[in-house]
C-alpha cells in the first residue's frame, strides 16, 4: 500500500467520522426538542393539576349547597304536607 491510497483510506475516514458527528449534532439537536416539548408537557400537566384540585375543592363546595337546599326544600315538603292536611280537616 503507497502513501497516496493510505491518504484516500484516511480522507474516507474522515468522512465517515464528519457525517457520524453530523449525524450526531442532529441526533441532539432532535433530542432537545423532545426535552423541550416535555418540559411544556410536564408544565401543561402540572397546570391541569392545579385545575383539578381548584374543581374538586368547587364541587365540595356545590355538593354542600345542593345537600342544604335538599334539606331545605324536605323541611318545606314537610310544613306544606302538615299545613295541607290541617286544612283538609277544616
Amino acid at each position: 500500500m503507497n502513501e497516496n491510497q493510505v491518504g484516500v483510506i484516511l480522507e474516507e475516514v474522515r468522512s465517515m467520522f464528519k457525517t457520524l458527528a453530523e449525524g450526531q449534532q442532529i441526533i441532539e439537536n432532535r433530542l432537545g426538542k423532545v426535552e423541550e416539548g416535555q418540559k411544556a408537557l410536564e408544565n401543561g400537566q402540572k397546570l391541569l393539576e392545579s385545575d383539578m384540585r381548584k374543581v374538586k375543592s368547587d364541587l365540595q363546595i356545590i355538593k354542600s349547597f345542593v345537600i342544604a337546599a335538599d334539606n331545605s326544600f324536605n323541611d318545606y315538603e314537610s310544613r306544606i304536607k302538615t299545613l295541607e292536611k290541617k286544612t283538609a280537616n277544616l
